[in-house]
């Protein structure tokens, strides 16, 4: 099974961490779908159906994207939702 990546957070109160239910090609594309997830959301691997973590390449490319240019992040998000509406 090829890898992909799912946008995650954590449940304080449960001690859980819940995946949103998409398989995302890109981590771009899971970043994007942080938008809908509760605060502190994070993007993890998945690789023959088991979470890892990113390796370093993958965790700077999320910074870069979650948190380097809020202008970016927010275009990213709104053609995402384009996208979405083209593929349902």
């Amino acid at each position: 099974m090829p890898s992909y990546y799912v946008c995650a957070s954590s449940e304080v109160d449960s001690r859980c961490l819940c995946a949103c239910d998409h398989q995302h090609r890109t981590i771009a594309s899971a970043v994007a779908c942080t938008r809908s997830a509760r605060a502190g959301a994070y993007v993890v691997a998945v690789e023959d159906g088991e979470y890892r973590e990113l390796n370093p390449d993958e965790e700077a490319l999320f910074q870069n994207l979650m948190y380097g240019n809020p202008e970016r992040l927010e275009r990213l998000i709104r053609w995402m939702g384009r996208l979405s509406l083209l593929v349902s």
